[in-house]
Parts: C-alpha cells; sequence; structure tokens
C-alpha cells in the first residue's frame, strides 16, 4: 500500500522555534508549556504509582532481567498502553507532556518498564503509523488491536546494524499478488518479545525494482519466532529480543511504502522517532536523576563528619547545586520541546533533548556515586546486608550509561544533529540576520542577564560559524567538528531554555549555576572546534586496526 499522506512536509519552522534563532532568524522565544506539575495529585493512568509501588521490585527486575507477564497484564488493564489513544479506542487521550510525565514515574519506579512504556506509546504502530493510514484493512487492525491494548514495536536493526539503506530483511510479492512473505532477521528490539504488533523495515522486492517498505507484522502469524531474548548492560528487564521472519504472510495492504523514498525518512515518521527519543532516553534519564537528587539530600542530611553536618561542606553544597541546577534544566528543556501546538513544530529541540538529558544525567550520576561513596561503593544487596539504606546507585550508573546508546549512539546523534542545522542554514536565507537582543528583554536579575547578553555573543558567533563552516565539516574526517557544533547547538538550547523561563528568585539562582557550568562546557567545545593543529588520530587508529606491529610492541598487546 502506497501511502502518499507520510509524504507531507511539516510547516517550515516559525519564528517560534529556537532553531531559528540559533541559525540566526530572530529572537529566542519563551518556552510555552503545559499547565505545572501537579504532584500527589491522581495517577495518569489512575492508580499506576501505586500499582508500581505495590508489585515492583526494581532489584528483582534488574537481576532476574524479566518484568514478570502478569505486571505487564496489569499495566495493559490500566490502559498504560493506551496513553495517547484516542478515548473512542479506549485511550486516555493524553497530550505529549503527560505521556511524559507517565513514563517518567513509570521510570522513577523501574527505568526497564519506563522504557517499555516509552516504546509503545513513542514509536509503537499505533502511535507512529495509525495517524497516516487512509481507512482500509490496515488502519482496522490496528484500530481494532489498540482497542485490545496491543504492545507494539518497531523492529529495524539487524546483525549488520541499524538504519542501513537496503534492510537485508526482504519482503517478496506472493505468485497470486495479494500478499507478501517476509524473510530476515532483526535484532535489539525492543519489546519484541511481548509485542502482538511490529512495524518491520524490508527491501521489498518487485518485478519493477526494488523499494523500502514498512510492514506491520501480527507475531501470532506462523514464521514469527524470538530466537532470543537480549539483554544490555543497562535497563535490565527490558523486553528485547532478536526475532526472525521465516516466511511470513503479510498481507499486500499490511505493508506501507511511499512514493520514490524511504518510509522511514518521510517527516511524519521522522517526527514520531524524536518523540519517541524524549519517551525512551530523556523520560527515564530524568527520572534518574531526580531519583539521585532525592538521594544525594537525604545522605547528607544524615551525615556528619568532626562534628559538622556533610551539608556545610563547599563541595557537598556544590555537589547538591549542581545536582538541582540540571535536573530543572531538563524538566525546562523537555517541557520547551513538547510544548508546541503540533510536534513537528519543534524538530530541533527534540532531537537536542534527548542527548542534553541523557548527558544531564550522567553528570548528576556521577557526583551522586562520587557523594555516596563516603559510605562504601556498594550495591543495594550489599548495603541491605549490614543494614545500611539501600540505595540502588549502581543499577542507576549502568541505567544511565545504557540511556546515551539505546536506540542511537549519543555522538553520532549530535553529528547529525550537527547536518541537520548546516543543511537549514544552507537551505536559508543568504542575508545576514538581525540580532538576537536576548538580554533587552527586562527580565533578568543581574547575573542572569550577564548570562543572557553572553547567550546573545554565543548565538551571533554559533550562526555564523555554521554559515561559514559547512564546507569544512563534511565527509567521515569531519566528524569530529560536527560532533562539536551538535554539542555547541545543544549547550546553548539549554541556556536559552533556562533563560527563558527564569520568573522568581528561585528559579534566577538555579538558571546561573546551569549556565555557569554550561559557558565553561560551551568554552571548552569552542576551543576545540577552533584547535588549527590537530594531533594524528587517524594514523593511530590505523596502526591499531591494521595491527602494526610496532603499535601492539608499544602497547603490550
Amino acid at each position: 500500500m502506497t501511502v502518499d499522506v507520510m509524504t507531507s512536509r511539516p510547516p517550515s519552522p516559525g519564528a517560534a522555534t529556537f532553531l531559528t534563532t540559533l541559525t540566526g532568524g530572530g529572537p529566542v522565544p519563551g518556552p510555552p508549556g503545559p499547565p505545572p506539575r501537579q504532584r500527589g495529585g491522581p495517577g495518569r493512568p489512575a492508580g499506576l504509582p501505586a500499582l508500581l509501588d505495590a508489585e515492583v521490585d526494581p532489584d528483582t527486575v534488574d537481576r532476574e532481567g524479566e518484568i514478570p507477564l502478569s505486571l505487564i497484564a496489569r499495566l495493559k488493564d490500566l490502559g498504560a498502553f493506551r496513553l495517547s489513544a484516542p478515548e473512542d479506542l479506549g485511550g486516555l487521550g493524553l497530550s505529549p507532556q503527560e505521556v511524559f510525565e507517565v513514563v517518567e514515574a513509570a521510570a522513577t519506579r523501574s527505568a526497564a518498564i519506563g522504557v517499555m512504556l516509552g516504546v509503545h506509546n513513542g514509536i509503537g504502530v499505533g502511535t507512529s503509523l495509525l495517524p497516516a493510514l487512509p481507512y482500509g484493512s490496515l488502519r482496522d487492525l490496528i484500530r481494532r488491536r489498540v482497542t485490545e491494548g496491543v504492545i507494539s514495536g518497531f523492529a529495524d536493526t539487524e546483525p549488520t546494524g541499524g538504519g542501513n539503506r537496503w534492510p537485508r530483511t526482504t519482503a517478496t510479492p506472493t505468485a497470486d499478488g495479494s500478499a507478501y512473505t517476509l524473510k530476515g532477521d532483526k535484532l535489539f528490539v525492543s519489546n519484541g518479545p511481548v509485542a502482538g504488533l511490529l512495524g518491520v523495515t524490508a527491501t521489498v522486492r518487485e518485478p519493477d525494482g526494488k523499494r523500502v517498505g514498512l510492514a506491520v507484522v501480527d507475531t501470532r502469524s506462523p514464521g514469527f519466532e524470538v530466537r532470543a531474548g537480549l539483554e544490555y548492560l543497562g535497563v535490565r528487564g527490558l523486553p528485547n529480543g532478536w526475532l526472525r521472519f521465516d516466511e511470513v504472510v503479510v498481507p499486500r495492504d499490511h505493508l506501507v511504502t511511499v512514493p520514490d523514498g524511504d518510509p522511514r525518512h518521510t517527516p511524519r515518521l521522522m517526527s514520531a522517532v524524536l518523540s519517541a527519543r524524549l519517551l525512551i532516553q530523556a523520560a527515564p534519564a530524568l527520572a534518574i536523576a531526580r531519583n539521585c537528587l532525592r538521594w544525594s539530600r537525604e545522605f547528607v542530611a544524615r551525615r556528619r563528619i568532626e562534628g559538622i553536618g556533610l551539608g556545610e561542606y563547599d563541595l557537598v553544597q556544590r555537589t547538591l547545586a549542581a545536582g538541582a541546577a540540571d535536573v530543572r534544566a531538563m524538566d525546562t528543556v523537555v517541557r520547551w520541546s513538547l510544548g508546541a501546538p503540533a510536534p513537528h513544530d519543534r524538530w530541533f529541540e527534540r532531537m537536542a533533548a534527548r542527548n542534553f538529558c541523557t548527558d544531564a544525567c550522567a553528570r548528576i550520576v556521577d557526583r551522586t556515586v562520587s557523594l555516596l561513596g563516603g559510605e562504601g561503593l556498594e550495591t543495594a544487596r550489599s548495603k541491605r546486608r549490614r543494614g545500611a539504606l539501600p540505595v540502588p546507585l549502581e543499577r542507576a550508573y549502568r541505567d544511565a550509561r545504557m540511556l546515551r546508546t539505546i536506540g542511537g549512539v549519543d555522538d553520532m546523534l549530535d553529528v547529525r544533529m550537527a547536518q541537520a542545522l548546516l543543511a537549514h542554514v544552507a537551505d536559508g536565507p543568504g542575508h545576514d540576520p538581525e540580532p538576537v537582543a536576548l538580554a533587552d528583554t527586562g527580565k533578568f536579575f543581574p547575573r542572569t542577564e550577564g548570562h543572557a547578553r553572553a547567550l546573545d555573543g554565543e548565538l551571533a558567533r554559533f550562526s555564523a560559524v555554521c554559515r561559514a563552516a559547512g564546507p569544512q565539516v563534511t565527509g567521515a574526517d569531519g566528524q569530529y567538528r560536527l560532533l562539536l557544533l551538535g554539542r555547541i547547538s545543544r549547550e546553548l538550547f539549554g541556556m536559552a531554555a533556562v533563560l527563558a523561563a527564569a520568573g522568581n528568585d528561585g528559579q534566577h539562582r538555579l538558571t546561573d549555576i546551569h549556565c555557569t557550568a554550561a559557558r565553561l562546557r560551551l568554552r571548552d567545545a569552542w576551543a576545540r572546534f577552533d584547535t588549527p593543529d590537530e594531533a594524528d588520530h587517524s594514523s593511530v587508529a590505523r596502526a591499531l586496526v591494521f595491527r602494526d606491529r610496532h603499535m601492539d610492541e608499544l602497547l603490550g598487546l
């Protein structure tokens, strides 16, 4: 089935997006946000926090690497797999921000459960594909299964890698032309072992040539097999699998293609992927960060050294304050990214928010490990044996590192973000941009006004570099400079978000701490970007890859 609606392009970024500001087109907008977070109110879906608190032992999930099927069934009953589905399908009809908050709440108890819900509600076929489908058998199938509370996922990665132009999995027409037979393997498919429906990418072999298609597979079909459950270094317990499709029959109308293109690269599906990353990575990252801040505060409150409360020491105060500023920045960036009327209106913000949040989470976890190391770097199990408070810091450390890799390695996402920015600049107007002048809004306290003026200068510099440096940072040998541009862009976004949202003294103090640290990170990134004489990394790497005898002797390999 060829779907034209999937190729419709979203509106071009307007003045209310940070992308326009970043590339020199206008002032920094304020982050429109939903109503303030309601703490202590009814759960969405009702009963989810109580269910997780009563029935989830995250240590057991992590140790055994499995979420009990009975718990998954209870989550279905609560509507956790129908968060954004319309009410006429039995869904809760939640907004993107509300879905994010539900996933974050689940991840606060167990990162594995949070990611499982994020995958389904972010990139599952009911969320990513259903809105684009015309009336017909595929739409009817998905609507029916969504009503039943089906779990879904997206299968693209193969043994040869993810995102390849031509998937090794093939879809071949049957003799009568009424269906396709799907054959191939997929790896690292989150929710794959428990999914009822899967979106599966395949190379479609037609008599007139080949093209990429997206098949919707009912996992009850003959020939579908979960070859093995896969276990990650972190987020253990997340249902993840190596899947095999051995001549699985897919009705012709259940395989989607687009005219002259690849369904994966349509604006609609790419927009869904960006939103999914916020649910799959940013929501658990924010949950872990908040947990670490709670653990740090409780630890500091109960510890004394030489009769002095731990919270009176300068380094401890800096650790707590930095963590608080990072948590507030993560929350602000997410709200800005999800605050647009239409998700595709803020594609750059959502692209940047994933790495912004997972990096900030990594910083918070690392500082928490150092702080709580004062009573021993133990696992929660070891602490429990000796009667100490069993803070699961080791699990948080592994989970946080995993979030920087799952769904795409963080370094490569920064590279792709920079490529997208340079492409946007190349397609934009050729004249010099108007000055941004964020600091002229008159809303800042003295210290934050200084950060706003610094951001004005940084934005002007970034825009000029993007307009001048495009040809110099293309190709494989320019990846490092692209990486730096990507990191710089998200630091600028983070500064803009917290500055624009600062409305009272408490917010300004947190904003000051975040912006001070961000400017130091920017200074380092710019210094690396501007270094004219780089060390010779390539020859050392080639010597290692090709097993140069002298290099092996030097390194004892």
